[in-house]
């Protein structure tokens, strides 16, 4: 009878201690997953579309201007902010007021001459323009005004 109850004890403690390192190794393989999930959330968050050259590294107003570039035409800081929130979705939780935070990176681009403002009657605000789509009379070139209609 000895055996008998030693055998009961030895199968009773089988069950625990395979369902004890079946545990670990799931909890090991969950680990593994988690690590592969943040560190894809991670490449995620850092790609660059290779045809594209956006550089999550540039400047806010390097990446303004590229912004306006890509456009293909004058946009006003209504129409930047989107775009900017699309790419850089991290200002979003930085910034209170994102008008404010675009607007010093506008005056600094306009300061150093690499946007110009064109105010166009019956519009508020200005449109932002690349220097090379004013002419020598400070208008906007007729192609780029076509395109703000």
């Amino acid at each position: 009878m000895a055996k008998t109850q030693e055998n009961i004890d030895k199968n009773a403690q089988n069950p625990v201690e395979k369902l004890q390192k079946e545990n670990l190794q799931l909890r090991e393989l969950l680990k593994e997953a988690l690590f592969e999930i943040n560190n894809l959330k991670e490449r995620l968050r850092n790609y660059e579309k290779p045809d594209d050259g956006y550089n999550k590294s540039w400047s806010v107003v390097t990446k303004i201007v590229f912004l306006i570039t890509k456009a293909d035409k004058p946009l006003r800081s209504s129409e930047i902010i989107p775009l900017l929130q699309a790419r850089e979705p991290a200002i979003i939780n930085k910034q209170v007021s994102l008008e404010k935070y675009v607007s010093a990176f506008l005056n600094t681009a306009m300061k150093h001459k690499r946007l110009i403002p064109y105010k166009l009657k019956g519009v508020r605000g200005n449109y932002y323009c690349l220097p090379e789509w004013i002419n020598e009379d400070a208008e906007l070139i007729p192609e780029m005004r076509k395109k703000i209609y």
